[in-house]
């Protein structure tokens, strides 16, 4: 066979999927205010795509800590891994959290690609995040409720026949109970 006959061969690569209630990856983001900044954190479980998201204006390790409890109740249990995307190192609150709730937290070694908190980060709309509507946090947080609960009736992007909310229907058999040990 000469060059001009040969058949180009296609690479084959290996797709990995995320299994059920295996990981949850968490991002956060600084969002400008008017005189300050507030934190987003964003919550999203990979196999299922449900998100949970989140402003908060303090920056202290016990605010990250009730917020990711409040991940875990919406979704209905604890996934085993804890993924932090945005950071290098995990403080002992976090640990302690991942280590009552029978989790593993670390930190996610980032590649050139985004993983899915960051997905999740860049898909909250551009109107949740002007400044003069971060004044009152409440509002601010239960607006984003609003639509949180909406992506969960969207298209799955990996299940075309199922809701986002189906899946993660699925997805809470095998989450682990979220009380306290």
């Amino acid at each position: 066979m000469d060059r001009r006959t040969r058949r180009r061969s296609t690479p084959r690569f290996l797709q990995l999927a995320p299994a059920p209630a295996e990981q949850a990856h968490i991002c956060e983001g600084l969002v400008p205010r008017d005189q300050d900044r507030v934190r987003l954190v964003v919550v999203a479980l990979a196999w299922s795509h449900a998100v949970w998201a989140e402003f908060r204006v303090d920056a202290g390790e016990a605010g990250l800590c009730e917020v990711l409890d409040r991940a875990w109740e919406f979704f209905g249990g604890v996934p085993r891994t804890w993924l932090f995307e945005t950071r290098a190192e995990l403080a002992p609150q976090v640990l302690e959290l991942a280590r009552r709730h029978g989790a593993i937290a670390k930190p996610y070694a980032r590649c050139d690609w985004m993983g899915w908190g960051e997905w999740a980060l860049r898909c909250v709309p551009e109107r949740f995040l002007r400044p003069h509507l971060l004044r009152d946090l409440g509002l601010a947080n239960r607006s984003l409720r609003v639509f949180v609960e909406e992506k969960l009736w969207r298209g799955h992007p990996g299940q075309r026949d199922q809701r986002v909310h189906e899946v993660l229907d699925e997805e809470r058999g095998y989450l682990r109970p979220t009380g306290k040990r």
